[in-house]
């Protein structure tokens, strides 16, 4: 099984997003780099015009998606249930 690619400090990669449906809101471009400082992060890329026309590139770039833990823990006991007293006893 080969391992995950790393990124020397400062450099990334972009690939085509194939997923991405027509007229949706999805990245044309997905990737991912390594900040100057080592840091692992996503990179995602749409394409654009300026205002002047001229065809550009922007870009979001964000840590990781980590995904949380399962809590496997069993769901608390629900509370005991609580009798109302009989208002005809004497305490």
């Amino acid at each position: 099984m080969s391992e995950k690619y790393v990124h020397p400090d400062g450099k990334g990669s972009l690939f085509v997003n194939t997923n991405k449906k027509d007229g949706s809101n999805q990245p044309d471009y997905r990737g991912s780099g390594t900040t100057m400082d080592g840091k692992e992060v996503e990179i995602s890329a749409w394409k654009g015009k300026t205002q002047a026309g001229a065809e550009k590139l922007s870009l979001n770039i964000k840590e990781p998606y980590v995904k949380p833990p399962e809590d496997n823990a069993p769901a608390p006991a629900p509370a005991p249930k609580v009798e109302k007293a009989d208002p005809d006893l004497p305490f």
